[in-house]
């Protein structure tokens, strides 16, 4: 006999015979959970209801009994009223107990979705977790039956709507409610921390914001909406007794959780998954809510991630003009690819998010300008190589590939003069603190020619070249009271040229095994300089012994800044920056390749690097939240400065163009 695979949209399978008719007041249905077949199409009318129930792969008692279950019916106590949703595991309807006359959503589980491997687990995980959970933004289990002829379970009622139906149906959230909504969230996560509880699972459709806003009663009763996190079903114990039934035992590889909000490092192995892996889910859920897009599109799961791991977190405030640049800061800090990047706990992204929050956000539909260089110039044939700013803000100073020093107004980055003769193709320059003269140091064929220029700004002309350096020169720095210049060379050295009362003097150090790119000086007598061997050095100069080293964790070091007792480093691996009084480097996100260049403002509060991708990164020193990230040139980033007030960066690129970049303010 030719037979049917029927499919209901719980999930059921059954064969139903093609020849037998079915008469025409006999509905088809699935024995189990009553809902008619998605695939009924063409089936004659004819076979009786028990027919159907013949074919039906789980228990006759089990459908029979499950079969009863709609409006008015009580399942253990429970009285039906109406349901309210369903998906693969069953229906769930809105019932009441009338012992304590308390509304509950029952959810009943199919019985065939039930016995396939690790749904039994699941439940039984969701219970556990709920059952450490006492907090208002996390729904409560009161009871469950998973071993009965209608498996269900009682969890607290919550009218509303989740996130992910609010947004397509509404379109994107205005950002104060999106940020409202992520404050209780967190407040949760604080909660299942403290619990020692990972979720696992945090993304829109799990999040219910109760009451709805689009009820017709919203707003009205002057009570703000409460927002309430659902499914514990993923969730993971970390200091509970192992259950073979219930525990975590997916091997590495798995996939668990939700592919378009689920962590790096859970997506890989979901046992690796902790708090932070939360944090990072919400921030991918903010992101979906201010944009109606998910982070990361792509048709398939290895799309997705591949994007994930080699891009850096999308920008909520590229999307939309109205997301201040604190809170789309605060969503791409939440989605760091590295843990050890993101916030830590919720109660650290807590007080983040509070300090965003104490600072007026846009009114719905309020439209802002998105941040965007205000000036541009076409600077050096071959590339921008190198820049200062004048102390007095008068001036910004290039050098590049085209053998010339050219001097630009800082607001509108109109030339103002040049400087040309025996430049070179400058590779870096420094400043004297007075502003009356300025070194440089240029890449040169000849021995004889390596050296530090010296040059008088006010006539242009170079008034002494100090030789040393049997190869070129990387880096030059001056120190704060003029009176020593320093320099790193590919030599592996670093030279000194010091003024005394007796004269000018010539010295070195030795110490890096490799091109020492960087020098900066700390105070006049003490000195950092970064190598290609990836430690930065202090050099106490009275001595010319090294005071300590610590490797920058960015592979060979490129560039280096010093301000206010900070330190960047720039390197291959990408930007790192060390606080006062820290024993390492930290990194920060953001470029996607090597980083060329960096920069501190001069008042130590602001970051600023340039990488080969061609973008211009700014953070905020405090914390390394990044605040900014600029794409624009056409080719590697290979210098960077800020102005004298820190509200502007400047950059430079082997494109030859000069940009001027404003810094987001920040509270």
């Amino acid at each position: 006999m030719s037979t049917r695979r029927l499919i209901c949209p719980c999930g059921v399978a059954w064969d139903h015979p093609v020849s037998a008719p079915v008469p025409e007041n006999v509905r088809l249905i699935c024995p189990v959970c009553s809902l008619a077949p998605t695939n009924d199409a063409d089936i004659p009318r004819g076979a009786t209801a028990e027919g159907l129930k013949a074919h039906c792969e789980p228990a006759a008692s089990s459908s029979e009994n499950a079969a009863a279950v709609g409006p008015g019916s009580v399942i253990a106590g429970y009285e039906i009223l109406e349901e309210i949703n369903r998906g693969g595991m069953g229906v769930i309807y809105k019932a009441r107990q009338p012992g304590v006359n308390r509304l509950v959503a029952l959810k009943i589980i199919s019985p065939a979705k039930l016995n396939q491997p690790g749904t039994r687990g699941r439940f039984k995980r969701e219970v556990r977790a709920s059952g450490r959970m006492n907090d208002p933004c996390i729904v409560t289990i009161y009871q469950t039956e998973l071993d009965g002829p209608i498996p269900f379970v009682a969890m607290e009622y919550v009218p509303g709507i989740d996130l992910l139906r609010l947004v397509k149906q509404t379109g994107p959230l205005p950002v104060d409610d999106v940020v409202y909504y992520a404050r209780q969230i967190l407040d949760g996560l604080q909660h299942a921390y403290e619990a020692k509880l990972v979720h696992r699972d945090i993304k829109p459709s799990n999040l219910m914001i109760s009451p709805s806003p689009l009820a017709p009663t919203a707003g009205h009763s002057g009570k703000l909406p409460k927002v309430k996190i659902l499914d514990m079903g993923l969730a993971r114990l970390l200091d509970s007794e192992p259950d073979p039934e219930i525990d975590d035992l997916t091997p590495p590889g798995v996939f668990v959780g939700t592919p378009d909000y689920v962590a790096p490092e859970q997506a890989e192995n979901p046992r690796a998954a902790d708090i932070r892996s939360d944090l990072y889910s919400l921030g991918a859920t903010m992101y979906f809510c201010l944009t109606g897009e998910v982070p990361f599109p792509g048709k398939t799961l290895a799309a997705k991630l591949r994007k994930q791991l080699t891009e850096p977190p999308p920008s909520a405030a590229a999307r939309r003009s109205d997301v201040p640049v604190a809170v789309d800061a605060f969503i791409r800090k939440l989605m760091a690819l590295e843990p050890a990047d993101r916030y830590q706990t919720p109660a650290e992204a807590i007080a983040a998010l509070d300090a965003v929050r104490k600072s007026p956000l846009p009114k719905p539909g309020t439209k802002t300008a998105p941040a965007m260089p205000s000036v541009f110039a076409q600077a050096h044939d071959g590339g921008v190589q190198a820049m200062v700013v004048a102390p007095d803000g008068a001036a910004l100073i290039t050098g590049g590939g085209d053998s010339c020093l050219r001097f630009w107004h800082p607001a509108t980055l109109k030339q103002l003069r040049t400087i040309s003769g025996d430049v070179g193709v400058v590779e870096t320059m420094a400043l004297a603190p007075s502003g009356k003269w300025l070194a440089t140091s240029a890449i040169r064929l000849n021995a004889s020619d390596m050296g530090v220029q010296l040059w008088d700004l006010a006539t242009g002309q170079e008034r002494k070249r100090l030789h040393g350096p049997t190869d070129n020169i990387y880096g030059v720095a001056i120190s704060p009271d003029g009176q020593a210049i320093a320099a790193g060379s590919a030599d592996k050295i670093v030279w000194l040229w010091l003024r005394d009362a007796s004269g000018p003097t010539t010295a070195c150090v030795r110490g890096h095994t490799a091109t020492v790119s960087a020098v900066a000086f700390v105070a006049a007598d003490s000195l950092l300089s970064a190598s290609h061997d990836g430690t930065v050095r202090q050099w106490d100069l009275k001595t010319g012994k090294t005071k300590g080293q610590l490797l920058g964790g960015v592979g060979p070091i490129y560039a280096l800044a010093y301000a206010a007792k900070r330190v960047v480093v720039a390197g291959r691996d990408g930007l790192a920056w060390r606080a006062p009084g820290a024993t390492s480097f930290h990194k920060l996100r953001g470029h996607d390749g090597p980083v060329l260049c960096c920069a501190l403002s001069p008042d130590g509060q602001f970051i600023a690097s340039g990488g080969a991708d061609g973008t211009v990164g700014i953070y905020r020193a405090e914390d390394g939240l990044a605040l900014a990230h600029y794409p624009g040139h056409q080719r590697p980033v290979r210098a960077v400065a800020f102005a004298v007030r820190g509200d502007a960066v400047y950059s430079g690129s082997e494109d030859g163009t000069l940009r001027r970049w404003p810094v987001p303010k920040t509270l």
